[in-house]
C-alpha cells in the first residue's frame, strides 16, 4: 500500500493556518496507475495545462470560484472522481499552538503518530505493507525522517507497527498525484473547519458551500479503524493542543 501525506497550514504560532491539518490517502499499489490517469485525464479536459501541480492554495479560493471558469470546473471534476476512486483517507486536525512546538529532531510530532497508528491499523491483518510518501520539499516542519526513524525503531509502539516500512520516501510533489491528492484534501478539511461548516454556509456564498461538498467527500473517503489498546480510531481526528508538547502527559488518539 502506497500511502501519501501532507499538510495544509503548519502547528506554529506564527502560522496564519488556525486549524493546520495534515492527511494520509492510501491506495494499493495495483491500483496506482489507474488514480494516476483519472486525475492525469481531468487535468487535459479541463486545464490549459494539464502538466500544472495540482495545490489548493492555488485552486481552493474565491478567486478561482469567481474568475477561472476552468479551473473552478476541474476542483468539481476532481472532487467528484475521487469520491468513486478506490482511497482511504485519515486526518489529523490540530489547534494552533500557542507555544513553540518541540523541535528536537529524534522526535515524531504526535500528528503523525497518530497518523501511523491509523495506517497500521488498515493493515495490520493482511499480507501488505504501507509505504509511507511525504512531500519532498521543505513543508513539514523539522527533521521528519530521523523523527520517523526514531519512532519506529526506538519505541515499543513503533516497534509494534511491523507492516509499515523502516524509512519514508520524499517525493516530488509537482510529479507525484498522490501528494497532491492528499495537498487537496487537507486544503478543503482546513477550509471547512475554519469556516465553521458544520453549520450551513450563506446561502449566496458559491465558495462556502463547495468547500462543504469536497468537505463531505473526504469525509465519505474516511475510515474508523479499530485498535486493540485504544479501541476505535476516527479517521478524522481532532487534536488538542497539548501534545504538540511532549514534556506534557500524552493524549489518546482517539
Amino acid at each position: 500500500m502506497l500511502v501519501f501525506i501532507d499538510e495544509s497550514g503548519h502547528p506554529h504560532p506564527n502560522d496564519a493556518a488556525r486549524k493546520p491539518c495534515v492527511v494520509a490517502v492510501c491506495l494499493r499499489e495495483a491500483d496506482a496507475r489507474t488514480v494516476s490517469s483519472q486525475i492525469y485525464g481531468s487535468k487535459r479536459r479541463r486545464l490549459t495545462n494539464p502538466d500544472i501541480e495540482v495545490k489548493a492554495r492555488d485552486l481552493l479560493n474565491r478567486s478561482t470560484f469567481r474568475r477561472q471558469p476552468g479551473k473552478r470546473e476541474f476542483v468539481e471534476e476532481f472532487f467528484d472522481l475521487c469520491r468513486n476512486l478506490p482511497l482511504t483517507v485519515f486526518a489529523i486536525v490540530m489547534e494552533r499552538p500557542q507555544e513553540l512546538p518541540v523541535s528536537d529532531e529524534t522526535w515524531l510530532p504526535d500528528q503523525f503518530r497518530y497518523l501511523l497508528l491509523r495506517i497500521h491499523s488498515l493493515v495490520e491483518g493482511t499480507d501488505d505493507h504501507a509505504t509511507i510518501l511525504f512531500d519532498g520539499d521543505a513543508s513539514l516542519q523539522g527533521n521528519v525522517a530521523r523523527g520517523f526513524d526514531s519512532f519506529l525503531f526506538r519505541s515499543g509502539e513503533g516497534r509494534s507497527f511491523a507492516r509499515i516500512t523502516d524509512s519514508p520516501y520524499f517525493v516530488d510533489s509537482r510529479t507525484t498525484l498522490g501528494i497532491q491528492i492528499a495537498d487537496m484534501f487537507a486544503g478543503a478539511l482546513r477550509l471547512w473547519e475554519e469556516n465553521g461548516l458544520h453549520r450551513d454556509p450563506p446561502p449566496n456564498d458559491a465558495f462556502l458551500s463547495a468547500i462543504r461538498r469536497y468537505y463531505g467527500i473526504v469525509e465519505e473517503l474516511s475510515k474508523d479503524t479499530t485498535h486493540e489498546e485504544h479501541g476505535v480510531l476516527p479517521g478524522i481526528y481532532r487534536m488538542p493542543e497539548h501534545p504538540h508538547y511532549p514534556s506534557r502527559p500524552p493524549s489518546d488518539p482517539r
